[in-house]
């Protein structure tokens, strides 16, 4: 599946696109990122525009992708840039509104910081044709990619909301709490957690508009 993005401007790493990709110092070309394409199992793909050439590139590899024209000599692969390959085919993405230019920070599979400005986040999706999308059927497995631009490095990282901090200026103190008491979220068996008509009262025999009786 694809999905748009808002317009992005970027640099591409030249070498991937020329089908011999360079993980450190690299030429680059000026390009757009216009969408994102999600395929379970895999990491998502990015569709870029070069406008240099007049070609749309489908299926860039998010490692290759900077919004700094020239790319440090530092070896950045794929494992370094996200945390988690698709969980489905079928993605939303959203820009929180609250959280929009907030800066952010996560944690890569290295335990290496990346630091920078939110962009948008993407959810992933139940198939049209099927209730089945895996992993992302259990609330503590499903996992939202939460995207940003390294300050740095420049290049674009993406991850899920446990493995990111959020920084309001206004709201949080110079200080962060260390949040080891936070579990990730497990649905529950309970009806007291997951419905707001566990109570079992009917309200069909009044037509009152408050549901008096």
């Amino acid at each position: 599946m694809i999905v748009s993005t808002p317009y992005t401007e970027c640099y591409v790493k030249k070498s991937f696109l020329a089908g011999s990709p360079k993980y450190g110092a690299d030429e680059t070309i000026f390009g757009v990122l216009y969408g994102i394409r999600f395929v379970r199992g895999r990491a998502p793909l990015y569709l870029v525009y070069l406008p240099s050439l007049g070609a749309f590139f489908d299926k860039v590899d998010q490692c290759a992708i900077f919004n700094k024209p020239n790319p440090p000599n530092k070896k950045i692969r794929m494992p370094d840039v996200g945390w988690w390959d698709c969980l489905s085919d079928y993605w939303q993405l959203t820009q929180i509104q609250g959280i929009k230019g907030m800066d952010v920070e996560m944690y890569n599979r290295s335990n290496h910081k990346w630091e920078g400005t939110y962009l948008w986040t993407c959810d992933p999706q139940s198939p049209k044709e099927t209730t089945d999308y895996g992993q992302a059927q259990c609330w503590h497995e499903h996992k939202t990619k939460t995207y940003f631009f390294d300050d740095e490095t420049g290049v674009l990282c993406c991850g899920p909301n446990n493995k990111m901090r959020f920084l309001d200026n206004s709201l949080c103190g110079k200080e962060l709490e260390k949040p080891y008491w936070l579990k990730v979220y497990k649905d529950s068996d309970s009806p007291e957690r997951t419905s707001h008509e566990c109570d079992n009262i009917s309200f069909g025999d009044t037509d009152n508009w408050d549901y008096s009786e």
